[in-house]
């Protein structure tokens, strides 16, 4: 019995130690794996602060980059006359449609608007023609030493179609809502894109943003994508395929229209604030937040919940408070014609009503006329009596170079001066070859018509 007891606390004590031994070696495989985790936590850590000084870096360096960009617009539009500066601020039509000539001058130089608008007549009447018409623009002013235009086209689709023939066929608004997906619809608008930026062009007075209601229904018709929802998706998808093509897109008409054609008289929306917010703020909201259009028109209605004594595009409530204030929207403002019988004939002669525009915040004027030299004049007389509205020209003049860079019609280069320093300037960028050009067209139109059901 002894024996066997002696055996058995031997056998324990082997036991004891061998468990001792597991439990040890247990501890030590645990404390190695967690020193293996905080060490690999420690390299994501060292790798993950890397990640973020490089984006902090990149950053920086892009606020670097936009502040000398921004310098730079505003030391050239100071280097400019007052006359050649606040004529940045039209958008004027032109005259012919093969060859650029200008129609008025001052001290022997060409007055040349910030844009022109192309209307059915300056279109050409193929794709090399209208591609030598928006070539001679540019190399006019470049020969002359001239601010270079942005130019400008109504190419929203269906009725409102001016290269009808030249590229390949748009659909109007409601079409492509009912008809084509939301892949579909990005893919024949890219197209698009890429054929008015071939031929020429920077920018597109498109899309409608208008819900359609019965107040508008009848005036907009086919131009209007739907109700407010359908809007806010195709609208932005059309906004962010001409954009990323190098095409400008303008959202309007806001804050909306009625039956009643502006060309004629004067809409006046009779909406409440909460209907106004439902069919036409939002809609313009989601689009502005998701598409980042370069402009916005303003339409020349009058809408009863707001400023309801004056036309929308001389309103600081839906400029000022609306458009800058509540939906942040930092691009262009155009007017609508100011020529408009909508305007004149309620009391607002072209004189007037771009004094009020200005002041109400918008940057763009767009008149149907080929002269705005008449208009200089009245502006001049303003802003040599007000401070303030010199400003306020030189603020929009500001923001129509920073659409000429971005639409890659003016540029930012370094430069030395003669004391070795550094500087940023703005100088024109040179057009692409016109052959190439309408070769890559030719084949852009082909893949275009694919698109169209």
């Amino acid at each position: 019995m002894d024996n066997f007891c002696m055996k058995m606390n031997g056998i324990t004590k082997i036991v004891c130690a061998a468990a001792v031994s597991l439990v040890l070696a247990g501890c030590s495989r645990k404390q190695n794996a967690e020193e293996a985790e905080k060490t690999t936590q420690s390299e994501e850590t060292t790798e993950m602060s890397e990640e973020e000084i490089a984006r902090q870096e990149a950053e920086a360096q892009a606020q670097k980059e936009a502040a000398e960009r921004d310098a730079a617009i505003t030391a050239f539009v100071d280097s400019l006359s007052f006359r050649e500066a606040a004529s940045q601020l039209f958008l004027v039509n032109l005259q012919g449609n093969e060859d650029f000539a200008p129609v008025e001058f001052e001290d022997g130089r060409a007055m040349i608007p910030g844009g022109y608008i192309f209307f059915s007549f300056n279109v050409a009447s193929s794709p090399e023609k209208i591609i030598g018409f928006t070539d001679s623009i540019a190399s006019y002013c470049e020969e002359n030493a001239l601010v270079p235009p942005y130019l400008s086209i109504d190419q929203e689709g269906g009725l409102v179609n001016r290269l009808r023939g030249i590229t390949s066929s748009v659909p109007s608004c409601r079409t492509i809502a009912e008809n084509y997906s939301e892949a579909e619809a990005a893919e024949l608008y890219e197209s698009q894109a890429r054929q008015l930026s071939l031929l020429g062009f920077h920018l597109n007075l498109a899309p409608v943003t208008e819900a359609a209601v019965d107040e508008n229904r009848e005036f907009l018709g086919t131009r209007s994508y739907g109700d407010a929802e359908t809007v806010k998706k195709y609208a932005a998808i059309a906004v962010r395929a001409y954009q990323k093509n190098g095409i400008g897109t303008v959202l309007k008409h806001f804050p909306g229209n009625t039956n009643t054609d502006p060309h004629s008289g004067l809409p006046e929306i009779k909406a409440t604030d909460e209907l106004l917010s439902e069919m036409v703020v939002e809609p313009f909201r989601a689009v502005i937040q998701n598409g980042n259009p370069s402009a916005i028109l303003m339409s020349h209605a009058r809408t009863s919940a707001h400023d309801g004594d004056k036309p929308a595009c001389f309103s600081h409530y839906w400029i000022s408070d609306m458009l800058r204030g509540e939906l942040a929207f930092q691009g262009l403002i155009f007017s609508d014609d100011i020529f408009m019988a909508a305007l004149e004939k309620n009391g607002y002669p072209p004189e007037k009503a771009v004094i009020l525009a200005i002041e109400a915040g918008v940057d763009c004027i767009m008149l149907s006329e080929k002269r705005f030299t008449s208009v200089l004049d009245v502006l001049e007389k303003k802003a040599t009596e007000d401070s303030s509205f010199l400003a306020r020209i030189k603020e929009s003049a500001r923001r129509v170079i920073r659409f000429k860079i971005e639409s890659n019609i003016l540029g930012v280069e370094k430069a030395e001066t003669e004391m070795g320093e550094t500087i940023t300037k703005i100088v024109p960028v040179a057009h692409k070859n016109a052959q190439e050009r309408l070769s890559a067209f030719v084949l852009e139109k082909q893949k275009g018509d694919s698109c169209v059901k």
